[in-house]
């Protein structure tokens, strides 16, 4: 949040602008280790917005190989494409983080997780409010996953699932 207001940054859980961290780190490969570290040796990177804008999270770590875990997404108000292919060819990521939304938007979660081949288990998908392609694709290519999460919707937009 420092990279949109450097000094009020540790209030801020809103993001207001459409794509505000789209592809920032997109196949940026020196993103290391297990705790997630990122540029700083003790310093986690923290995602603590809880209200997005549309396509802000876009293809954000897409293509970062080396990436093993991914940092918490606390958002529970989503927006049209907020997830989109966030960590899509993650080939390390091995644990993804919770998604404790239940009300989604059109495409919030599509791609999230496309060919992540070392993620090994899904994040538990609570949305009851279903959105147009809101979870389309999100573990296709997932090769190691071993189970597949409840779906706990009893009504279905298109393309949802």
């Amino acid at each position: 949040m420092s990279l949109i207001n450097s000094t009020n940054f540790k209030k801020l859980t809103r993001l207001e602008d459409n794509y505000t961290f789209a592809y920032l780190f997109n196949d940026y490969n020196d993103i290391v280790n297990s705790e997630n570290i990122i540029f700083h040796p003790k310093k986690k990177l923290v995602l603590p917005a809880t209200t997005l804008a549309d396509g802000c999270y876009t293809a954000m770590f897409s293509g970062c190989t080396s990436l093993t875990n991914a940092p918490e997404l606390p958002a529970t108000t989503l927006a049209d494409g907020c997830y989109t292919a966030m960590f899509s060819d993650c080939t390390s990521l091995s644990s993804a983080p919770e998604l404790p939304a239940t009300t989604l938007a059109d495409g919030c979660y599509a791609e999230m997780f496309l060919r992540c081949t070392a993620l090994t288990h899904a994040p538990k998908l609570p949305a009851t409010t279903l959105a147009d392609s809101c979870y389309y694709y999100m573990f296709k290519g997932c090769t190691s996953l071993t189970s597949a999460p409840e779906l706990p919707a009893t009504t279905l937009a298109n393309y949802c699932y």
